[in-house]
């Protein structure tokens, strides 16, 4: 999940991962017109049928990458998807699994043999191998010939896609270049302000104490939450304390050459048990470990939640909309949380706090089934997701609805351009990438927020990338799996998952935790013993491409 994001990642976030969601081009530079003459999904000759029953019927699955929609929604026959259907001059058959559900349903379309035409997914690797084996097109051809893809796509990020193990191009990626950097722990800096006089706390310990300030305060509150996503039992929420420690679940460190799961480390430990205590006084949710996505919204804003770890792209769209989390976050005051002046006691270095940073790509990705009937048709669907018009829709809107001209610029007009009706469309972002709206979430900012918090957000905003600067890429990003890691990526996630909540729970005992840790090692430890093997050997490209930690 640290590569998924929506973000986080989406990250990210999308987070996405994740659910990752920022910035892109010039927008106040452009207009719809100016958009339109400069695309050519605007060409008359891509005139759309105005019969549907003439035009061919593809599929699609996707994922809503924790952007959730609305009941009223057609996901497959409403005016962003259209958008697509219209340039490519095509019906569409839309999948979206539950966000939690993803990659369970991701995983049975891949082994079903049966995959539908287009393919949405942040689990990079999966469908790498499985089109390696031929169940997908290689697009390199139909990237070449499509400056719509390449307004957002450069021929670098096209390198930087290509399949770890083969070099095949079977993916057209999103755009990362402009996304704020970087996975940070947020706080409610409303709560900064009511409980510790606005001051930030300057050290795990001091959190501690505020977080039982917060606790004493309102017995019924739960000051730590926790979100499941996937397998991986821990994440946003759940994360904090390990953020801090650094040691996140499910990732890993380089240190002194060699590669660790974050799993095995004392800090990963000392964390567990420090987890294990706020669950014990009540300050960590009980059900943290059943949390689904509404619950999780629920209890982050209506039990206090003070802390999340996210993506520093997720900052911003977090207090634009009401949409958001079906309106839950209205109001709520999230900040990139400063760094720590003290870090903890087991901490080897501060540095492993650090994220890595974003590569100019991210790991979601636009696949075209090897069985689709036209192929050809299919990438007219994923030039759909690069159309300027689609990027309009999902960012600005129409003038005299969304915006209006002003000043000769466009400002936004709050209660159309946030409303439920348009704001889960950010999920169609696929291509230009959900950091591609980064000016027109800045002017809705400015004008939503009050001057105090909209300062507070883009100083901690500005910070994180100050420090980001300062950041390596990961290895992971260059690392090819074999089929073997692979396979064994799912039931890591799952063993290292269970010992941490049964720890957490007190369900087993931190004696019982580290004999976990034991059997790790003998279970799983080939996969680190292949990232250090690659490390040392391709140490000189991975320094040269910006891998600092392949000098640690």
């Amino acid at each position: 999940m640290m590569f998924v994001v929506l973000a986080v990642v989406l990250s990210m976030c999308v987070v996405m991962s994740a659910c990752s969601k920022k910035e892109g081009s010039d927008l106040k530079a452009s207009s719809s017109s100016n958009a339109a003459a400069n695309d050519p999904s605007s060409d008359p000759s891509n005139e759309p049928s105005s019969d549907p029953s003439k035009r061919e019927t593809l599929s699609l699955f996707m994922s809503n990458s924790g952007v959730e929609t609305p009941d009223s929604v057609n996901l497959s026959d409403n005016p962003f998807i259209n958008v697509v259907k219209d340039y490519a001059n095509v019906n569409l058959k839309v999948e979206v699994p539950p966000y939690q559900d993803f990659q369970t349903k991701f995983n049975l379309v891949m082994s079903s043999g049966n995959l539908p035409d287009i393919v949405h997914t942040y689990y990079r690797d999966v469908a790498e191998t499985a089109a390696e084996q031929g169940a997908f097109l290689d697009l390199k051809k139909y990237y070449d010939n499509s400056p719509v893809v390449q307004q957002w796509i450069t021929p670098e990020m096209m390198e930087f896609a290509k399949s770890k193990k083969g070099g095949g191009y079977f993916r057209i990626p999103m755009a990362n270049d402009k996304t704020p950097q970087g996975m940070f722990n947020f706080v409610r800096y409303e709560f900064i302000k009511k409980y510790n006089d606005g001051k930030f706390p300057q050290s795990v310990d001091e959190y501690v104490d505020l977080l039982r300030r917060m606790k004493k305060a309102d017995p019924e509150s739960y000051p730590l939450t926790n979100r499941v996503v996937g397998e991986a039992g821990l994440g946003y929420a759940g994360n904090v304390l390990y953020y801090w420690y650094g040691a996140l679940p499910h990732s890993y460190r380089v240190q002194d050459g060699k590669v660790l799961s974050t799993f095995v480390l004392p800090e990963y430990r000392a964390a567990t048990e420090l987890m294990h205590q706020m669950y014990e006084e009540g300050i960590l949710d009980k059900e943290f470990a059943t949390n689904n996505n509404d619950q999780y919204w629920q209890k982050l804003v209506n039990r206090n939640a003070l802390l999340e770890n996210n993506s520093a792209a997720e900052l911003i769209w977090r207090g634009l909309t009401s949409a958001a989390a079906g309106g839950l976050l209205e109001n709520k005051e999230f900040v990139i949380a400063p760094p720590l002046s003290q870090f903890p006691d087991v901490l080897k270095d501060p540095k492993y706090v650090l994220s890595p940073r974003n590569m100019p790509i991210n790991d979601h990705g636009l696949y075209i089934s090897a069985k689709t009937k036209n192929p050809d048709l299919a990438w007219k669907v994923i030039e759909g997701f690069a159309t300027k018009d689609l990027f309009e829709a999902i960012y600005w809107g129409k003038e005299g609805s969304e915006y209006v001209i002003k000043d000769g610029g466009r400002e936004p007009v709050l209660e159309k351009i946030q409303s439920e009706d348009r704001n889960w469309a950010l999920q169609l972002a696929l291509i230009p990438g959900f950091s591609a709206g980064g000016e027109i979430e800045k002017a809705q900012a400015k004008m939503k927020y009050n001057p105090e918090y909209f300062k507070a957000v883009y100083d901690s905003l500005d910070a994180s990338q100050e420090l980001m600067k300062t950041a390596t890429l990961s290895l992971l990003n260059f690392f090819p799996p074999s089929d073997e890691i692979n396979k064994k990526t799912g039931e890591k996630t799952a063993f290292i998952a269970k010992a941490t909540v049964e720890a957490i729970m007190g369900n087993i005992t931190m004696e019982q935790f580290d004999q976990r840790v034991q059997e790790f090692h003998q279970k799983f430890d080939f996969i680190y013993d292949d990232y250090t093997k690659f490390l040392t050997d391709n140490k000189e490209m991975l320094l040269e491409n910006g891998v600092i930690e392949a000098g640690w």
